[in-house]
């Protein structure tokens, strides 16, 4: 704890005596950190103590040289947005190559084409909602919203070069644990041939494994466990929430919501009985990590989780496990379903649940893409009358039309035709790398983005509040809760079915008691 103590005080000094117009809210802020436990390893507590320090004019000090200095027009560096991160200007020597990928004038991303889609891509074909985005799009999208980021936020006199190649990596193989060596090999030329300081492609565990193992920052690790992100610092960040912060949401969430209550949308015999809940999820370390923390937060409330059940991540598998699986809840007379899965596999689940004549509650549990609109439109359209009576809570942003999507907007700053239908989660990606190297400062290394990304004030705006510390490399700290609604056209695709909400966010603490207010 005495590491973790001298981490905090650093990340308060710089906090407290850098934005004046910020104290208040940030000393609320760094008292509320300084309450909680953290796990972080005595290691992150002395590498951040190495961060860039302050001195009496508030200004950084180890590493700045008094060349950065608050801005004195506005408090934050792009004032409408909720994550923007305090106003610097900056005048002088930046350091010139402070790390690898890092020159005087660049710092060079990189961006990894496959032979295949986009996972989300890929996943609408795998369910037969297909999505008319092709990777070299997505691309062109990155390019703009990098031309946006190197235009708004300070980088020292740096700008962001994105660097596209094609790779040798297959995403689905990846997704399902396989690809290692090509995941490697993509990862070499990442560091060696094209010397980047980070990769905004890093969307599969293999890929972001090995873009580790090269010392390459990366963004987009899906679902993964707090355990492995503290493992891969400082190199591992993700948008998408690490599945044990999403697990102890959802833990909170069963907690208030759903034990020792009764199953009001299970349906025939099971309607109105005491709700009993199963689990089911990969069989992998990660992802069985995140379910311990699910059911040792539920069991910690005095509550219990009826099964629990897992299986292998192997495409060519998945239908006939989910027989199993199904024979095995409804034998159990179960009300109360969360596939901890990805929407291919809750879709085979919601067809075996049909072919079984079973109609149990389905809870989302906020991983694996299925609180996307995507992956609800793969499982109703597959299995609509399962899904129905699909509820839950939401660490995901509510879908946003373009005509109040911040994305779209910053896009339509740089470029006036139309970017990609994954706007949005481009965007988000980019802006946790514009984030982490803003704070950073002028000497930029994967050392001083972790300290810089800690020492972020949060933000809140579309994507819910946003929030980095040890233990936490992913930013959405608060869920909202959700129910599909088939009729509704999702603002996402233009598609029938959305997942809707009350229009609130709910931190852990603040999810009320009662019934889910789900379904009016």
């Amino acid at each position: 704890m005495s590491g973790d103590r001298r981490r905090l005080r650093g990340a308060e000094r710089r906090l407290l005596k850098g934005y004046a117009p910020l104290v208040v809210l940030v000393a609320a802020l760094v008292a509320m950190v300084a309450l909680v436990p953290s796990t972080v390893p005595d290691e992150l507590a002395s590498a951040t103590d190495a961060g860039p320090e302050v001195v009496d004019d508030g200004l950084p000090a180890t590493g700045w040289d008094g060349t950065v200095s608050a801005c004195t027009d506005r408090e934050l560096q792009v004032p409408d947005l909720g994550y923007s991160p305090p106003c610097f200007t900056f005048a002088g020597d930046n350091g010139g190559a402070t790390s690898p990928g890092v020159t005087a004038d660049t710092i060079k991303v990189s961006y990894r084409l496959t032979v295949d889609p986009n996972l989300l891509v890929l996943l609408g074909q795998l369910g037969g909602v297909p999505i008319d985005e092709t990777n070299e799009e997505m691309l062109a999208t990155a390019e703009a919203l990098v031309e946006y980021f190197n235009k708004t936020f300070e980088f020292y006199g740096r700008q962001i070069e994105l660097v596209g190649y094609e790779g040798r990596g297959q995403i689905l193989s990846e997704f399902t644990g396989g690809g290692q060596d090509a995941a490697t090999n993509d990862s070499i030329k990442v560091a060696n041939e094209i010397g980047a300081f980070a990769d905004l492609t890093g969307l599969t565990q293999p890929y972001a494994d090995a873009l580790a193992r090269n010392q390459v920052v990366s963004v987009g690790a899906p679902y993964m466990s707090r355990e492995w992100f503290e493992d891969h610092r400082p190199y591992a960040w993700s948008t998408v929430p690490d599945c044990t912060a999403t697990a102890e949401q959802s833990a909170a969430y069963s907690n208030s919501r759903l034990f020792g209550r009764e199953a009001l949308w299970a349906q025939d015999d099971m309607s109105g009985e005491q709700r009993t809940l199963a689990v089911v999820a990969p069989n992998n370390l990660e992802y069985q990590q995140c379910v311990d923390a699910y059911e040792a937060t539920v069991n910690e409330a005095g509550h219990d989780v009826s099964l629990r059940l897992d299986y292998i991540l192997d495409p060519a598998q998945l239908q006939t496990q989910a027989a199993t699986i199904m024979a095995k809840l409804k034998s159990e007379g179960t009300t109360s379903v969360s596939c901890a899965c990805d929407p291919i596999m809750q879709m085979y689940l919601a067809q075996e649940a049909t072919a079984s004549d079973y109609y149990p509650e389905w809870l989302i549990a906020g991983v694996g893409f299925i609180d996307l609109d995507l992956g609800g439109q793969i499982i109703s359209k597959n299995a609509p009358d399962q899904w129905l009576h699909a509820f839950g809570g939401s660490p995901s942003a509510a879908p946003q039309p373009p005509e109040t999507s911040v994305a779209h907007a910053a896009y339509r700053t740089v470029r006036q035709d139309e970017p990609s239908l994954l706007v949005d989660q481009i965007y988000t990606q980019l802006l946790t790398l514009a984030l982490g190297i803003q704070m950073a400062g002028p000497e930029l290394t994967p050392e001083t983005f972790e300290t810089g990304l800690f020492a972020y004030p949060r933000g809140t705006g579309q994507a819910g509040t946003w929030d980095f510390g040890p233990g936490h490399y992913t930013p959405v700290t608060d869920i909202r809760e959700i129910w599909w609604d088939p009729d509704e056209v999702s603002p996402f695709n233009g598609q029938p079915g959305t997942y809707v909400d009350n229009a609130q966010r709910y931190g852990d603490e603040d999810i009320p008691e009662g019934d889910p207010e789900v379904f009016p």
